[in-house]
């Protein structure tokens, strides 16, 4: 269809909304999950405050694993899997961990009728999304704070959604770890039929968790890209915070399969509760973090980097004083 000349000068918004479209910067993310534990990318999308900034996002869909590869290669520019890129960064790469939304994972372990304990499950198969992942990291944390060793199982990759379910009901897993959203999906689908809970790692474990990690080269290199970035996202977690029924429904716009409403405000439940006040953790819960990890990695403890190598509150702190300055709220 085309359009005459006096049909664009009717419409005064035309231009600057293809000058707009025109110099939007393309960037993308990696997401882990498509729940509404990471509702806040998806709010910032939705409601237009990554376009506000200037930016194209595409969300990858990937877990830790896979994420944190990337985000080193400069495949991706910002990855939702802070708390697994950590390990990366204490081997050395050039990351920074900017935002962290919650402290405590919540997450359950579901075992086969005959796995009792953690103690039940050595030498057997535990179901992760992708190895290096949160999953996987929570659960050495959980072992080793009951005594075992984080190595004492077999982490076994199995993917997202309907596969985590398939893999645990054909028997090839002695145990997965899953939200307890996602275990009513799961059961509501008849899936995970003789499962029941082992452990919940909710306010047991604790670690820098659903956090946000960008690279040295553009948290210092461009750092106006960087805060467009985060200023988004970080308006995205308070609208998310604020309004259930709507972030609810800019998840269900991302999954891959169907969740029920129950699991969703489960899940956002959860997520409310769990989210730090400003998206950053204190200095003790850091070091005690890194310790950890560096057990875990048989990583000289002589040779953690300091807290500022790791992590760069520094943005997201700026961006919440100005948005609480300019009095700016989400609004439906």
């Amino acid at each position: 269809m085309s359009v005459s000349r006096a049909s664009f000068l009717a419409l005064p918004g035309f231009f600057a909304l293809a000058q707009a479209a025109d110099a939007a910067q393309s960037i993308k993310i990696t997401v882990p999950t498509q729940t509404v534990a990471d509702s806040a990318y998806f709010a910032a999308q939705q409601k237009g405050y990554f376009a506000a900034e200037g930016l194209d996002v595409e969300f990858v869909f990937a877990g830790g694993g896979v994420a944190t590869p990337a985000i080193i290669s400069g495949t991706v520019d910002g990855s939702a899997s802070g708390s697994a890129a950590l390990s990366a960064i204490l081997r050395g790469a050039a990351l920074r961990i900017v935002l962290v939304f919650t402290a405590s994972p919540a997450y359950q372990v579901l075992a086969q009728p005959d796995i009792h304990s953690l103690a039940d499950l050595k030498g057997k198969p535990v179901g992760v999304n992708t190895r290096g992942d949160t999953f996987e990291i929570a659960m050495r944390l959980a072992l080793q704070a009951a005594g075992l060793s984080p190595d004492s199982v077999t982490y076994a990759p199995v993917g997202f959604g309907d596969a985590v379910g398939a893999a645990f009901d054909s028997g090839a897993l002695a145990a997965v770890i899953v939200s307890p959203g996602t275990t009513i999906e799961m059961r509501e689908q008849g899936a995970l039929k003789n499962a029941h809970t082992i452990a919940d790692f909710y306010g047991k474990v604790h670690m820098p968790w659903n956090s946000f990690v960008v690279s040295e080269k553009l948290l210092y290199g461009n750092p106006v890209l960087a805060k467009k970035m985060l200023r988004a996202i970080v308006k995205g977690a308070r609208f998310a915070k604020v309004f259930k029924d709507q972030v609810i429904g800019f998840t269900k716009a991302y999954e891959q399969q169907t969740f029920s409403q129950r699991g969703s405000e489960l899940d956002y439940a959860e997520f409310v509760q769990e989210l730090t006040p400003d998206w950053t953790v204190s200095d003790a819960l850091i070091r005690s973090d890194l310790l950890v990890r560096a057990g875990l990695l048989n990583f000289p403890k002589d040779q953690i980097p300091p807290i500022s190598k790791v992590y760069d509150f520094s943005l997201v702190r700026a961006i919440n004083a100005e948005l609480d300055a300019s009095h700016w709220k989400p609004t439906s």
